[in-house]
């Protein structure tokens, strides 16, 4: 018996010693953060990262990227329609190679990729910690007033689609339809006219890439 209590005594201690280790390093990376450093990970589409001296640096061709991706948007006004026009230019995402040579990112454009880069605080030479910005150590991409005029057509396309939750109670087929075109899942969406929902399975292709991607992008719930 007091054998299994030292035990218990010694595993408890471990285990404190472990969440405080790790609550030090939490509370030290964003203390980084709020004072504008980089704190490692994947860079953003713009930025290098400048190894000697642990901050990011302007990619030229990158940001010129950036741009194109916030004009279009002003333009369009919708996230599928600049996800088009990127990769009918023959754009691609961020490519990084490893220490190891290996090569992630040059992909052609989705909707989750414009989405991100849309929404982030670092293109105007900021970083954001726990929803608050704090002024950055690296080089702005963007006019403070372009990333806020974007941020304002977002919010307005979000209030126009917003309804009640997609999860319809008739949606029996959620998770076991796939396209027959080109065998990505569906995933179940909606229109209203009218006054009265229509819903229907959307292949996830044709949601992310745009909708002249797959020939059988919807159908009828």
């Amino acid at each position: 018996s007091m054998g299994r209590l030292t035990l218990h005594v010694l595993l408890s201690f471990a285990q404190f010693e472990r969440e405080v280790g790790s609550e030090r390093v939490r509370d030290k990376m964003t203390a980084a953060r709020k004072r504008g450093k980089w704190v490692g990970g994947r860079p953003p589409l713009g930025y290098d990262i400048d190894r000697e001296k642990k901050r990011l640096i302007v990619n030229k061709p990158e940001a010129n990227l950036v741009r194109q991706i916030f004009d279009l948007y002003l333009d369009r006004r919708s996230i599928l329609d600049v996800v088009k026009e990127l990769n009918r230019r023959g754009l691609t995402t961020k490519r990084l190679v490893s220490r190891k040579g290996n090569v992630t990112g040059g992909q052609p454009f989705q909707a989750t990729n414009i989405q991100q880069a849309l929404a982030n605080a670092f293109y105007i030479g900021k970083t954001e910690v726990n929803g608050e910005l704090y002024p950055g150590e690296h080089e702005a991409i963007l006019p403070e007033e372009v990333f806020r005029a974007v941020e304002r057509l977002r919010k307005e396309n979000l209030r126009e689609r917003s309804g009640p939750s997609r999860k319809g109670a008739d949606a029996l087929l959620r998770g076991m339809l796939r396209c027959r075109a080109c065998g990505c899942a569906m995933t179940l969406s909606y229109t209203e006219k009218n006054g009265k929902r229509y819903q229907y399975f959307i292949c996830i292709l044709a949601q992310k890439k745009g909708y002249d991607t797959c020939p059988n992008p919807s159908m009828n719930a």
